[in-house]
């Protein structure tokens, strides 16, 4: 592997958890795919005037170590797999000082026109650069909680509401969330979802507790896994939704989906599915669910539902 980024995690890229807010692992990553298609020869596929660029079809992340405000970090990664007009991308982030790996992204990006989104394939140069940039994909980057099959065929406002999933967030996309070419940053598929999860009362009822001041317990709900599908990429003005659904919790991890919907038409802009866990901010370590809170997971779950 090649290094690609290298910088810090900034104070105002923390959030209330005491680290770098999972939308800025994302952020960080996008800079390095962007040089990682420099290299293969693509230098200018992120400039307003490309004629092709990259979009990601998938986005598989692993958040496996804390970064704390002003946390030195790098990232390295190459390209694991390839054909006519898409690449699968894998890059390790790692704490610049001590070498332990921060973060794993599996990312495969199909080659397109900038505005219509359009697949075409590589230019020789690129197929002659990019087997130069092999590399295999590290066990450590590989899933460990999550599936890689789509399950769910209709995937929709009236869908979600028969499953009766949950609303967790409800706004519109600004231009600052929008790149080079109008549409939606990578990072804020992530974003989105990460600043709205703290209403998801059905997969973390000890943190909705917190809030509502039945317990003087701080806890927050930390993301470990999650894989991204994006389906359609916003603009700015588009409005969006988000309903939620718990599918498993076991002793410390709970698995839950999300849709990310638009309600003029009712049809997905990108969906997700995460692996996350409930943690004391004061003792930093995961929760565990007592009898009462374990009885809500239950009966929450929805053991059908899929990304």
């Amino acid at each position: 592997m090649i290094e690609l980024w290298r910088g810090n995690a900034n104070a105002w890229e923390c959030d209330e958890l005491g680290h770098m807010n999972v939308q800025f692992y994302l952020a960080k990553a996008s800079e390095a795919v962007a040089n990682l298609a420099a290299h293969a020869g693509l230098g200018n596929i992120f400039r307003t005037d490309a004629y092709a660029t990259l979009a990601a079809r998938s986005l598989h992340i692993k958040f496996l170590a804390e970064a704390r405000p002003g946390a030195p970090l790098m990232i390295e990664g190459g390209i694991a797999g390839l054909d006519t007009a898409s690449a699968d991308l894998v890059l390790l982030m790692r704490h610049a000082g001590s070498g332990e790996i921060a973060a794993t992204f599996r990312i495969q990006a199909g080659h397109v026109s900038p505005k219509e989104g359009r697949p075409f394939p590589w230019p020789e140069r690129f197929s002659v650069q990019a087997a130069k940039l092999k590399v295999d994909t590290p066990e450590i980057a590989r899933p460990r909680g999550l599936g890689e099959a789509e399950g769910e065929g209709q995937i929709s406002i009236a869908r979600a509401d028969e499953l009766g999933l949950e609303q967790i967030g409800l706004g519109r996309f600004n231009h600052r969330e929008m790149g080079v070419f109008d549409r939606i940053r990578s990072d804020v598929l992530l974003g989105r979802v990460s600043s709205s999860v703290v209403n998801f009362r059905g997969a973390f009822p000890e943190e909705f507790d917190f809030h509502m001041g039945k317990t003087s317990a701080r806890i927050g709900s930390a993301l470990l896994e999650c894989r991204i599908l994006p389906r359609r990429w916003p603009r700015a003005g588009d409005g969006y939704v988000i309903r939620s659904g718990l599918i498993s919790a076991g002793s410390k991890v709970r698995n839950l989906v999300h849709w990310v919907l638009d309600p003029a038409t009712g049809r997905p802009w990108w969906t997700m599915e995460g692996v996350a866990a409930p943690m004391d901010l004061d003792k930093r370590k995961l929760v565990e669910p007592d009898a009462a809170t374990r009885a809500a997971l239950d009966a929450a779950m929805k053991p059908a539902l899929r990304v």
